[in-house]
C-alpha cells in the first residue's frame, strides 16, 4: 500500500500550482469587464473646475469671549535665569483658529 502512492509528489504540487495559475487567469478574464480601473489623469480631465466662495461672518458672543481669553493667556514667560521665553505660539494659533471655525 506504500507503493500505491497515497502521498503527494513534487510533480503533483507543480501541477496544482499550474492549475491554480490557470484558474486565476481565467477568473481575471471573467471579472475584467466588471472592474473599474481608471487613471487619475483621465479622471481629473473629466472633473468640473472648482469654485471657492469665501463667506465672511462675525463671531458669535461665545466665540469672541473664548478668542479674547486665549489671547489674554499670554505667550511670554520669564525663565529661571530671568530669560524671556516665548512658547506655544503654534498652539495658541491653532486654538484661535479652532474658536473661529467651530461655533
Amino acid at each position: 500500500s506504500a507503493a500505491g502512492g497515497g502521498g503527494c509528489t513534487s510533480e503533483d504540487l507543480a501541477m496544482s500550482e499550474e492549475e491554480s495559475l490557470l484558474v486565476i487567469n481565467r477568473l481575471h478574464q471573467v471579472l475584467r469587464p466588471f472592474l473599474l480601473r481608471r487613471l487619475k489623469s483621465e479622471v481629473e480631465a473629466q472633473l468640473p473646475e472648482k469654485a471657492e466662495y469665501v463667506v465672511k461672518c462675525d463671531m458669535s458672543a461665545m466665540q469672541r469671549l473664548l478668542y479674547r481669553q486665549i489671547q489674554e493667556q499670554g505667550l511670554c514667560m520669564i525663565g529661571e535665569g530671568g530669560q524671556l521665553k516665548v512658547s506655544g505660539l503654534n498652539n495658541v494659533e491653532m486654538q484661535l483658529r479652532k474658536v473661529c471655525n467651530h461655533p
